[in-house]
């Protein structure tokens, strides 16, 4: 059986038009301060932040993928009279916001990733929260990990190799578990 091999640091800057590296230094932390690993051996080599989303009873690991944490404050603005400026008052801190962009990359013998793709659409569709495990994210969401996917897309991949799907999905906080 022949081995196909993937260059993901190629394989991501083509699609999203910047490098996925991360350089790493002898001595670094291997967890967070809260004992979350930074990396996982996936694809025969070292991932850094990997996420990996649960629900029902489906599992996956997006190993070729970068996130984006994103907070809003809602404040209220009051106009003083013979005053320069406003007055701010913190009303609410919003849910976080998590952006992640990746490949999805199939496995050995496939035509493409289609196994993964569904397994993404399910979570999407499902009605109650996901939980989402990453190093980056666990420093801002609590205990439970919950987070509702908000939406999720495929890109066009003209003229590409099919193997290689690219996707974007956002993902907000649910510390109620308000869907469920």
């Amino acid at each position: 059986m022949a081995h196909i091999v993937t260059d993901i640091e190629e394989l991501y800057k083509r699609y999203f038009g910047r490098p996925y590296v991360v350089p790493t230094a002898k001595g670094t932390a291997k967890t967070t301060q809260y004992g979350m690993p930074l990396s996982r051996e996936m694809l025969g080599r070292e991932v850094m932040l990997p996420v990996t989303l649960r629900g029902g009873d489906m599992e996956i690991t997006l190993p070729c993928c970068t996130i984006r944490v994103q907070g809003e404050k809602s404040i209220v603005r009051t106009a003083m009279s013979e005053r320069v400026g406003t007055v701010k008052e913190l009303w609410q801190t919003d849910d976080w916001q998590f952006r992640i962009q990746g490949v999805l990359i199939a496995e050995e013998g496939r035509a493409m990733p289609d196994e993964q793709i569904v397994t993404l659409k399910r979570l999407f569709e499902l009605p109650g929260s996901i939980t989402m495990e990453n190093a980056l994210a666990d420093l801002f969401l609590d205990k439970s990990d919950l987070v509702c996917m908000t939406s999720i897309s495929f890109p066009e991949v003209q003229g590409r190799n099919l193997r290689h799907r690219p996707f974007e999905m956002t993902l907000e906080s649910d510390y109620v578990g308000s869907l469920d």
